[in-house]
């Protein structure tokens, strides 16, 4: 089993949809963050939106696709949230719009945000120690799965939950975020030209939010990236 991970696309998924063409795998996951690309010379409007929204609803429906999320998608999600949303970074009540013209709760319901491949997972900013860690058991899949889980409740009520704070899965800087014991990590989230990647004992997280330059890969077991830039090298990431 081969499966290919993919960064913040931010309105970019005709780039997307094209490497995916060139590193074919059985899966496919996508680290979120498909809209909102302000600053960017590509442009960013309703219209973009609406076209990144379609394409994400016919993502969505295809077997092979994991679809994580954003920050920059909860957003759309949870508009009323507070914790989750704010005017700025790229929102508009223009795009929230559109996006939700098109994106029902159906389609967002496919969404996760975490994703567990053996020992690797796979979210857009990363398991960080200060949400999910337990003084008792540390940081487990079962326990962050379950407190994942329980912060939709909250979410869906306007109430704030330390999964989606500022330490949480969709939020935290490259820079806070440390190796684990129990698994090793791919993230996005914090943009770089640069792919960067911090090793530990026996595992090690690798950031790819570098403007569509580099890709993950998984392949038994094991992590690799892709350089896109340079004719698709494969680097494979090994902690020790």
């Amino acid at each position: 089993m081969t499966t290919l991970v993919l960064p913040d696309i931010h309105n970019h998924f005709a780039e997307a949809e094209e490497q995916i063409a060139r590193y074919p795998a059985d899966r496919i996951v996508f680290l979120g963050d498909y809209f909102d690309s302000f600053g960017d010379s590509f442009g960013d409007s309703p219209a973009m939106a609406a076209a990144t929204a379609e394409w994400l609803k016919d993502s969505l429906a295809k077997p092979e696709r994991l679809h994580l999320w954003g920050n920059h998608d909860l957003w759309y999600r949870f508009p009323r949230n507070p914790q989750i949303c704010w005017f700025g970074s790229g929102f508009t009540p223009e795009k929230l719009k559109v996006i939700s013209g098109i994106l029902g709760p159906e389609d967002w319901a496919r969404l996760k945000l975490v994703e567990f491949i053996g020992d690797i997972a796979l979210s857009h900013a990363g398991i960080g120690k200060g949400v999910f860690a337990s003084p008792i058991d540390g940081i487990t899949r079962e326990r962050v799965e379950r407190l994942c889980a329980e912060a939709w409740p909250d979410a869906e009520a306007g109430l704030a939950h330390p999964v989606f704070g500022e330490s949480g899965i969709v939020w935290l800087r490259w820079w806070n975020l440390r190796p684990l014991p129990a698994f090793s990590q791919f993230v996005g989230h914090t943009p770089d030209r640069e792919l960067r990647l911090d090793r530990g004992k026996t595992t090690m997280n690798a950031c790819l939010d570098s403007f569509g330059r580099y890709l993950g890969w998984i392949e038994g077991g094991r992590m690799a990236v892709i350089d896109d830039h340079r004719g698709g090298a494969v680097w494979k990431m090994e902690t020790k």
